[in-house]
């Protein structure tokens, strides 16, 4: 038996794989709104697990249920640990949706729904795979674990707890994570690293109520406008955080990390003209993927005060609020950069109230672990194109509990289209990227177990 009589059995179930698919989409779990959704879909998902020929089991207590489930083959063989989410973003039907979001279309190719590609259907190719491995084969080349979460869409907060508590059942050689999209030319990737997440709120407040602009301004405190002058002092008029101290701990990327970026493959004028834009912000002389995977960012995400309707309502705002998103590479730490900013905004505007929203520690695996090796020749046996291997998403996933807490390598392997939409409207999933993602996976086991 081969690899390619594991494929057959891809192909033979790829129309049941479609309707499970189909179900786990009509499950809404979104945790950004929690409702007993969640608790549904972790049951679904212990059952799909259950199919794959696994002991599983949920892990209560930390938030909505985790769903864990193992196959040991042989203690001394590798172990191969399944990481994914089965929580989805909110989606409303209004917002340019061509049609119920929770209820799955197929056209073109594509499988429309939320959660299709974000993340139900790449962790769902696993398991697929490994069921056909088992139909090939009767058993698995290694051992392997999952841990499919409800809470990654809001932070992952409860995610460390759970595992810094289940160590030993968690143990692992290797994780893989199939979460976002190859790269944008379409070539399979394989992604060793996240960077980090800080989300704060800043707040001012002014006089107890709203009052006239005209009768009583410049007699009560704007509180809009001592918002906008804190914002002003995060950056340099050049573009670049102001913030004392925040690069400070920043690492700079390896000669590797640099090199791999070098040749990966730009057409910036396509980047420009599908926002619409002339050119990459300030600051200036950095490049589109160190901007993207590299750099630390700081990003005013939500702004709000006084009265934007129709016409003019002319009153003093008595409260003004915004959102800012902090992306941190390796070296920065969460706590460390709240400090930091907490340090500025005493000097430059100590009457601004900060609140911390969310975060997340980056994380990294060397591009030299010999895993990278291994899974990048499998997913070349897979998909017939070598992958790009780059140091980091430019967005956040909870993998530092892996890379930090467990001590493990972590690989990313997205399977989705690069113009998945997630977490937009009109979220899909290519058919054909779907299968590749069973066959990618069903390869990285085969090629661990033979490198072992």
């Amino acid at each position: 038996m081969t690899i390619e009589d594991v494929y057959a059995h891809i192909d033979a179930g790829f129309a049941a794989a479609l309707d499970e698919l189909a179900r786990l989409v009509r499950i809404a779990g979104v945790s950004a709104q929690p409702t007993d959704d969640l608790v549904v879909c972790a049951q679904v998902v212990l059952n799909s697990v259950c199919a794959s020929g696994l002991r599983a089991h949920l892990i209560e207590g930390y938030g909505p249920p985790a769903v864990y489930g193992e196959r040991i083959v042989d203690p001394g063989l590798p172990t191969v640990l399944i990481y994914g989410h089965y929580d989805v973003q909110p989606a409303d039907f209004d917002a340019h949706w061509q049609h119920d979001p929770f209820e799955s279309t197929i056209r073109d190719g594509r499988m429309y729904g939320r959660g299709t590609s974000d993340n139900k259907g790449q962790h769902l190719a696993q398991l697929c795979a490994l069921r056909a491995v088992l139909a090939a084969h009767g058993e698995l080349p290694v051992n392997v674990k999952v841990l499919i979460e409800g809470e990654e869409e809001i932070g992952s907060p409860h995610l460390a707890e759970l595992v810094r508590d289940n160590r030993d059942l968690l143990a692992a050689n290797l994780v893989i994570t199939s979460d976002g999209p190859v790269h944008r030319s379409g070539t399979p990737q394989l992604v060793l690293g996240t960077r980090g997440q800080l989300g704060v709120e800043l707040r001012t407040r002014g006089a107890n109520r709203e009052a006239h602009s005209g009768s009583l301004g410049g007699l009560l405190p704007d509180a809009a406008q001592h918002l906008v002058q804190a914002l002003a002092t995060l950056w340099q008029p050049s573009g670049e955080i102001a913030v004392a101290g925040f690069f400070d701990d920043a690492l700079p990327p390896t000669r590797t990390e640099s090199a791999n970026l070098a040749g990966l493959p730009l057409d910036l004028n396509d980047h420009l003209t599908d926002f619409g834009i002339f050119e990459l912000p300030e600051p200036a002389g950095i490049g589109y993927y160190e901007r993207l995977m590299l750099q630390p960012t700081m990003t005013i995400t939500g702004l709000a005060s006084g009265y934007t309707g129709p016409g003019m309502k002319t009153v003093i705002a008595n409260g003004a609020r915004a959102h800012l998103d902090m992306r941190l590479v390796p070296g920065q730490k969460p706590n460390e950069i709240y400090r930091l900013l907490e340090a500025h905004l005493a000097v430059h505007a100590p009457d601004v109230e900060l609140t911390r929203l969310s975060s997340v520690p980056p994380s990294r695996t060397a591009h030299g672990n010999r895993y990278v090796a291994i899974v990048a020749g499998a997913v070349e046996r897979a998909t017939g194109v070598a992958p790009f291997i780059v140091p980091s998403l430019g967005g956040s996933l909870p993998n530092f509990v892996f890379t930090d807490i467990l001590g493990i390598p972590s690989i990313l392997v997205p399977y989705a289209n690069p113009d998945q939409n997630n977490h937009a409207a009109n979220e899909n999933f290519e058919l054909s990227r779907f299968k590749d993602g069973m066959r990618i996976f069903a390869t990285i086991l085969d090629h661990v177990a033979r490198a072992n």
